[in-house]
């Protein structure tokens, strides 16, 4: 959903107990961060919805990877950060069954690390012509 109308979408339910998922992006004019990074699109949720367990978890790429997160048999990497560490098993599942290598970037204010994020995979899909693109951490 757009981020713009998160309130509305928070009026229509009842969220207490649930594990939420902000994957939204706040981008103001310009490709610019609405919150920054003294805080998060994700933080400002959970302050409105103080009786669910909010994370931040696919928001960095394409939608086109959620349909096909695996580059010539490679998974793509996504990152996820929340406080609360049942949920966090429920959101690591997720972005495994969606095809992702999870990463657990942390407590929900690294939301404020991952937020960006979004804005250098659309400069990189500008540079390089293509959405076809997903971002990998390589190990040794």
């Amino acid at each position: 959903m757009p981020a713009k109308v998160i309130d509305e979408v928070i009026a229509a339910a009842d969220w207490r107990g649930k594990v939420v998922i902000d994957c939204t992006n706040a981008v103001a004019p310009g490709m610019q961060l609405v919150f920054g990074h003294t805080t998060s699109a994700a933080e400002e949720l959970a302050k409105k919805l103080p009786d669910a367990r909010v994370f931040k978890s696919f928001n960095a790429q394409g939608a086109e990877n959620l349909a096909n997160p695996v580059y010539g048999g490679v998974q793509a990497t996504n990152w996820f950060c929340g406080d609360d560490a049942e949920g966090k098993q429920l959101v690591r599942q997720l972005v495994e069954d969606v095809g992702f290598e999870p990463i657990d970037a942390g407590g929900l204010a690294a939301a404020r690390l991952l937020e960006p994020l979004m804005l250098l995979w659309i400069a990189t899909s500008r540079a390089l012509g293509t959405r076809d693109l997903a971002f990998k951490v390589l190990r040794r």
